[in-house]
């Protein structure tokens, strides 16, 4: 797939559905990565997303599992065996929902627990538990690429589910 390197906050941006022009006289579809930086809290090197370009403007089709895309210099292409896009955008509200419905089983939940106080998987029904364990998979994957020298990123990575 063709692919471009673009910063770091304006991939998040796009991400988070706010308007952003890419500089780029190319249309369809296409991967973005960020560039190498060292600005802390932000990926670097990373495949984030697949975008329609059309007209400079980008429109967010799918996040992809984050994975390492070393920097190039204009557009380059990535092996499509390497994209595996993420069935929900994990900045968006529809991740928000998912947290809310495991917050809600959690609470109204009155079964038996285990030695460490948590909910045992078998009782948890598929509909909460699978979104949530990808959505720990997609975070764990994210913070690996974040410039982290403190480590104040990763600890911010809260599981939602513990098997």
């Amino acid at each position: 797939m063709k692919t471009y390197s673009i910063q770091p906050e304006q991939l998040l941006k796009i991400f988070l559905g706010q308007a952003d022009e890419i500089a780029l006289a190319d249309n369809g579809l296409l991967l973005l990565a960020t560039k190498q930086h060292n600005q802390p809290n932000l990926p670097t090197e990373m495949a984030g997303g697949i975008i329609y370009l059309e007209n400079h403007q980008p429109t967010l089709v799918a996040l992809v599992h984050p994975f390492a895309v070393p920097e190039q210099t204009g557009i380059f292409d990535t092996d499509d065996q390497l994209i595996h896009r993420e069935p929900i955008n994990w900045f968006g509200p529809q991740a928000l929902v998912i947290e809310k419905k495991l917050q809600d089983f959690s609470k109204a939940y009155d079964g038996p627990r285990t030695g460490n106080g948590q909910i045992p998987r078998a009782y948890i029904p598929d509909s909460i538990a699978e979104p949530a364990i990808l959505s720990d998979h997609y975070w764990q994957a994210y913070a690996s690429f974040v410039n982290d020298p403190d480590g104040q990123f990763q600890a911010q990575i809260k599981p939602l589910f513990n098997d």
